[in-house]
């Protein structure tokens, strides 16, 4: 009997059972194939059927994420950190900008070794006394020396990082509907549960990732437009 359906039912049930985290890669094809005893191949087939379904998306490089059954359509953009800073009422608190080890999930994404230094910047932004968004970031420590000395409740990271020698060509990002977990609600001040965005967004300096971000924002207050020649 073929082995591939009792992956598929597994991985689908950690899925809709919130075993795997918003925003972090499953396990890889190999890492699959020896928890299941079964080939590659064979692992690789549960996740096509996942993907081909709407359970997961593919990110070449950086592995297989969870979609919650949410289908991708779209052109959309945000404005720069830059912009927001400049409006009078807009601040942004820094809750914690440490350096740490990073996870095999964080060092999947940023393709480097687990255990490599990770600068982790973590804010809230508010508009007068209402927080809007809640920003996780993860940058390569190897590329940017000093970072987390620097303003970073008023400073761009984007810009900042050009700065420091690290030019910005790519991003990848990724928008979808989602119920807050306590930690996020309990910031956002509204209760667990609440329909939110979370954008996630890889930025490249040519073949290298540098940075990945998860923002968490709310959907009462945000709306998000464009116009693009159909």
């Amino acid at each position: 009997m073929a082995k591939y359906p009792l992956i598929k039912t597994t991985l689908k049930d950690r899925l809709l059972g919130g075993h795997y985290l918003e925003g972090l890669p499953l396990p890889s094809e190999p890492q699959l194939a020896r928890e299941f005893d079964v080939s590659r191949m064979t692992a690789r087939r549960a996740i096509d059927e996942l993907e081909r379904e709407g359970y997961v998306y593919r990110v070449q490089g950086a592995g297989t994420f969870p979609t919650g059954k949410r289908f991708r359509q779209g052109v959309f953009r945000i404005r720069p950190f830059k912009e927001w800073a400049r409006h009078p009422e807009h601040r942004t608190q820094v809750l914690r900008a440490i350096e740490i080890q990073a996870t095999p999930e964080i060092a999947a994404v940023l393709q480097i070794e687990p255990g490599s230094s990770v600068a982790f910047i973590h804010r809230l932004r508010s508009a007068g006394d209402e927080p809007l968004v809640i920003e996780k970031r993860y940058i390569n420590a190897a590329l940017v020396g000093g970072l987390l000395e620097r303003n970073l409740a008023s400073e761009s990271i984007h810009e900042l990082l050009i700065a420091m020698g690290v030019p910005l060509t790519r991003v990848e990002q990724s928008l979808e509907a989602v119920n807050l977990r306590q930690e996020e609600a309990e910031l956002l001040r509204v209760p667990v549960g609440t329909a939110a965005f979370l954008m996630r967004r890889t930025t490249y300096s040519g073949a290298q990732r540098v940075s990945y971000v998860n923002y968490w924002v709310r959907g009462d207050r945000y709306a998000f437009q464009d116009s693009f020649e159909p």
